[in-house]
């Protein structure tokens, strides 16, 4: 076996992945950040040049999903793609289960503590959520992921994660060019698209599937935490939000984008509150606990460079309000 940290081969990257044998300071000399295949929520990864491929070109897809197996060994958490889990984190942590986007999961080694990282302090929650992944196919093709382990009988509080693809990355789709309406912040609400509340209509679809899926478990019925987003800033240049308002004529460090984004959020969370509440009205015995996370937002160091995803410091004060949610439901002894 060669040297630690040393040049090997993309077929010796697998086998010592598999047997767990890649240590914790290894994993960033095998893999970067992919800047330019990387997309929001959905930051890409691939191999350096430490690694001979052997002729192959493996994509980012492979690659992340290669990442991904690597940070689970190293945690001590396998999660298979079947959705079936097994965790060796401490027992004496009160069980939850979370599933969603990458505000619940970001790459280790590249990216700031995500809210499951955070929450990961408190709770046993296995490594379920993944980049990338929409919450239209988390809750079709991907739906055992969350429905096996609940099925387990072993959780009672469910943590949910999705839709920001089709709100804080949704600028250049939704979002009218400059000088469609006037120029102040109070005229955000009328630079946004109609097709925006289309685009809510169908995430919201996408939560009443979800919902539909938590009432089929019975034993015991689990709690559903689901959150809205928050206000986030968009910088000049910067590749997800700065960059789309700079291409609709709009100064990305302007009042006006920054109040834009905020609305666009705010009629998320709306939708989602009013959700909730349905919801708990039309099935009693079931909860849907609606989080609001904007509070935890304060300040611009609460926001990771990248515009979208929370700073550690961010993501420590949303979990710390997702907790709350969680302890308010736990059965007093």
């Amino acid at each position: 076996m060669p040297p630690r940290g040393e040049r090997i081969t993309l077929s010796e990257l697998r086998r010592r992945i598999e047997a767990g044998a890649l240590t914790r300071d290894e994993i960033p000399l095998y893999f970067e950040p992919d800047e330019k295949k990387s997309k929001p929520f959905a930051p890409a990864l691939k191999l350096t040049k430490r690694i001979d491929k052997e002729g192959r070109r493996p994509g980012a897809r492979g690659v992340t999903a290669l990442y991904f197996d690597a940070e689970a060994k190293l945690a001590g958490t396998d999660v298979p793609r079947s959705g079936r889990t097994r965790t060796t984190i401490a027992a004496a942590k009160m069980k939850a289960l979370a599933e969603g986007d990458s505000w619940f999961r970001l790459p280790d080694f590249f990216y700031p503590d995500d809210m499951v990282d955070v929450l990961r302090r408190t709770y046993d929650i296995p490594k379920l959520a993944m980049w990338g992944d929409e919450i239209g196919k988390m809750v079709t093709t991907k739906k055992n992921n969350y429905l096996v382990p609940l099925r387990s009988g072993l959780y009672r509080h469910f943590m949910f994660s999705g839709g920001g693809n089709d709100v804080l990355a949704s600028v250049g789709t939704h979002v009218k060019r400059f000088g469609a309406a006037g120029t102040v912040p109070a005229d955000a609400e009328s630079y946004i698209k109609t097709s925006f509340g289309t685009a809510l209509d169908t995430v919201i679809g996408h939560y009443g599937t979800l919902a539909g899926h938590v009432r089929s478990v019975s034993n015991p019925k689990p709690t559903l935490y689901v959150h809205g987003y928050a206000h986030a800033r968009p910088r000049p240049g910067g590749g997800y939000l700065g960059s789309k308002f700079e291409a609709l004529g709009f100064d990305a460090a302007s009042s006006l984008a920054r109040k834009i984004v905020a609305a666009m959020v705010d009629r998320f969370n709306v939708r989602l509150k009013a959700f909730a509440n349905a919801q708990n009205a039309a099935h009693p015995d079931y909860e849907v606990v609606y989080v609001n996370l904007r509070p935890a937002f304060t300040a611009a160091a609460d926001w990771n460079t990248d515009e979208i995803h929370p700073s550690s410091a961010g993501a420590a004060k949303a979990a710390a309000l997702m907790g709350d949610k969680v302890a308010e439901n736990v059965p007093v002894a």
